[in-house]
């Protein structure tokens, strides 16, 4: 088996990282990574909140994409890698707290991870 280490992609000026707070009513919130002339095919999505959220990710525009519970829940300071579903476009992702705290969400486009 063979390993790729994960490679963040950058634009010409900053990185493509995105932060969405998931808010303590709770309800969802949603946001847009940029991945237009990055080829990025995948994502890395950290929670750096203290609690468990639910991330989605959609090629959908960013007014149309909502978590729910239903969607990928990921851990307290986890991280996971995901594949892009709009690697060199725009991505929107959303997420949504399991409780009434506030979590920012760091959503990473890049390339690599296992294979």
């Amino acid at each position: 088996m063979t390993t790729n280490a994960f490679s963040p992609q950058t634009g010409a000026t900053a990185g493509k990282t995105v932060k969405v707070t998931a808010n303590n009513t709770p309800t969802s919130v949603a946001g847009t990574v940029d991945s237009t002339g990055l080829e990025g095919a995948v994502l890395r999505i950290y929670n750096a909140g203290t609690v468990l959220v639910f991330v989605r990710s959609s090629s959908e525009a960013q007014a149309s994409i909502a978590a729910t519970a239903a969607d990928i829940p990921l851990a307290a300071g986890a991280s996971i890698l995901i594949q892009n579903p709009q690697p060199a476009g725009k991505t929107g992702v959303a997420v949504l707290s399991s409780t009434t705290t506030s979590c920012d969400v760091y959503f990473t486009p890049g390339v690599g991870g296992a294979s």
